[in-house]
């Protein structure tokens, strides 16, 4: 093979590989014509073909701190992916230690002070978490699961003075969507969303996106209206969530919900918003 030839294999592979990086693949989404070459992607993860799965997400198991050594138990959820204890400490030097002893991975972690670092370990169930430091320290243990989440409305959504402003149904765009979206005023003016139920193709990196667009069919329809406000870490893709507003955005202004890629930007589902009440 001829050195130019080489070259140009090399370069298809590496493009291959970027094709498959971020959130372009899904769970037979819909294409968008010539503008999204994820289509023709055979070989994705089997992951983001599982629709009974959510995309991976890190959620906290414990936090814990002291000024000396500490051993705590922590409980890993039997179906997690990996677990991973992320410290941070002020002086001196800090050792980590796991037991049952880590089947994948080193028994002991740590490093000088001051500093931060992370160890992982893939082991479920009941572990024994040793924390050796000379000065003070913190961890902050989390783990790594995809079943759906499920989390109950806020208290504040239940309570005196909240009422629903708008409300919408998620339909496909660039890849499935479904599911209901409601649109609160709380209590003291603030606002917030309640999607229950949802659900949208399984894969990582998708964002909340508030828009002035009434009802976006495409992504260029709904890039080309306004965003309100920043783009909010969609918790899960699948499951009732809840997402508190900041305080700068006007619900009043709200038209539609966006679930947004934001490594390929396309819109993946999205909800037009039909009032409840008058603006």
């Amino acid at each position: 093979m001829s050195p130019r030839g080489g070259a140009t294999l090399l370069a298809l592979g590496l493009l291959a590989v970027l094709m498959l990086a971020g959130c372009g693949g899904d769970d037979g989404g819909r294409a968008s014509g010539d503008r999204d070459p994820f289509t023709e992607v055979s070989n994705e993860p089997s992951l983001t073909r599982t629709a009974r799965r959510a995309a991976p997400r890190w959620e906290r198991v414990a936090r814990l701190r002291g000024t000396a050594p500490a051993q705590e138990s922590v409980s890993i959820a039997g179906g997690a992916i990996q677990w991973r204890a992320r410290w941070r400490c002020a002086s001196g030097r800090l050792a980590l230690g796991v037991d049952p002893k880590p089947r994948t991975a080193a028994e002991r972690s740590g490093g000088r002070c001051p500093g931060s670092g992370t160890a992982t370990w893939v082991q479920t169930g009941e572990q024994r978490l040793s924390v050796t430091a000379s000065g003070r320290w913190s961890v902050v243990v989390e783990q790594q699961i995809d079943t759906p989440i499920d989390e109950p409305p806020l208290a504040a959504m239940q309570s005196r003075g909240a009422r629903v402003l708008a409300a919408g149904s998620f339909y496909d765009v660039e890849r499935t969507g479904s599911g209901r979206v409601e649109l609160y005023r709380l209590r003291g003016g603030r606002a917030a969303l309640r999607l229950d139920p949802f659900k949208t193709s399984t894969n990582t990196d998708l964002f909340v996106w508030l828009s002035t667009a009434r009802r976006p069919r495409t992504t260029r329809a709904g890039v080309s209206a306004r965003r309100l406000g920043d783009l909010i870490a969609l918790k899960s893709t699948i499951g009732p969530q809840n997402y508190v507003l900041p305080r700068g955005v006007d619900p009043r202004r709200i038209r539609s919900i966006l679930i947004w890629c934001e490594p390929i930007r396309i819109v993946y589902t999205a909800a037009s918003l039909t009032r409840k009440v008058p603006d």
